[in-house]
């Protein structure tokens, strides 16, 4: 694929002989090109990700300004960029009108917009997180790294946040519950945040342990719907948190992570995918359908603990 060009003009020093026989020093501006894109082949070994991607990277800058610009053409990380920055802005925007997008029953008090925010804000700060790496890793090899470190910790929150709100709902009546919980999970996200930002944590001897921190930090969702079942029963449990939405979101978050793990469809048509389509692209739009699952699920079992939960409480 053919390179975009850009034309600047920049200024040359020549020497010129004056009239007065001494030289003297003028500014000639000329034009040249300046190649924004380039392909796999033309990238510096730290650029380096994907080798089945073979065009539209965006080149070294070594200028946030650059990196902003590129904001602006079409380029092989502008699908990740805008697929998780609109969705981020969005979720920032259900914060700040909550009152007048979330459904209100007369039993909605401040707890209830508390702990919804705590989801929208979770979501806002996962994806515009990854959305500022993908915008900036162009510019170096420091920024490029604390990007990624930040990405890292976005998932962390959106993790955390969107355990901690759903337990909210699933444990409305049993407060020892949803603070034991709660507190596990902040456990294992604070030890996942940790390995993710320490740079000794982060070295090749540490990654078996790191996987193993963000397995366990999943599997940990397990521990509060056993208890439900034991306490509550199938379909209680089932209603509370509602199963059945909060399966799908991870149904969507595995099969993401799987494509990009053995990059799909990306490895069997190298070049093709390029601009359009590649498997770090689908992972982005897989984990927004995600959050939105979770999102869905949330929103029912806040409308489930007011209206049947809180009605059946008041009357025993």
């Amino acid at each position: 694929m053919p390179s975009k060009v850009q034309k600047r003009n920049v200024s040359e020093t020549v020497g010129e002989q004056g009239r007065n026989g001494k030289s003297r020093t003028i500014k000639v501006h000329t034009t040249t090109k300046d190649h924004i894109l380039c392909t796999w082949n033309e990238l510096p070994d730290w650029q380096k990700d994907n080798e089945y991607i073979h065009g539209g990277y965006v080149r070294e800058t070594n200028n946030f300004t650059q990196c902003i610009n590129s904001l602006f053409y079409l380029h092989n990380e502008s699908v990740n960029i805008y697929s998780h920055l609109i969705p981020g802005i969005s979720a920032l925007f259900l914060v700040l009108v909550d009152k007048y997008v979330v459904p209100r029953f007369p039993t909605t008090n401040f707890n209830d917009y508390f702990f919804l925010d705590v989801f929208f804000f979770g979501m806002f700060t996962c994806l515009t997180m990854s959305s500022t790496f993908h915008c900036l890793k162009s510019h170096s090899p420091p920024v490029a790294k604390f990007g990624n470190k930040l990405d890292y910790l976005g998932i962390v929150v959106l993790i955390s946040t969107s355990m901690v709100s759903i337990l909210y709902y699933g444990f409305y009546d049993n407060s020892l519950m949803f603070y034991t919980f709660s507190a596990i999970t902040l456990a294992f996200g604070t030890a996942c945040a940790v390995v993710s930002l320490e740079e000794k944590f982060r070295s090749r001897e540490w990654r078996p342990y790191r996987a193993a921190m963000f397995v366990m930090f999943g599997l940990s969702a397990l521990l509060p719907i056993g208890a439900g079942l034991v306490r509550y029963g199938a379909h209680e449990t089932w209603t509370r948190i509602q199963v059945k939405w909060i399966v799908l979101e991870g149904v969507f978050y595995i099969f993401g992570a799987f494509l990009y793990g053995v990059r799909f469809p990306e490895k069997y048509g190298p070049g093709r995918y390029d601009i359009w389509g590649h498997s770090h692209q689908i992972f982005h739009v897989l984990v927004v359908v995600a959050a939105l699952c979770h999102m869905t699920g949330l929103l029912k079992s806040y409308a489930y603990v007011h209206t049947v939960m809180i009605p059946h409480m008041t009357v025993a």
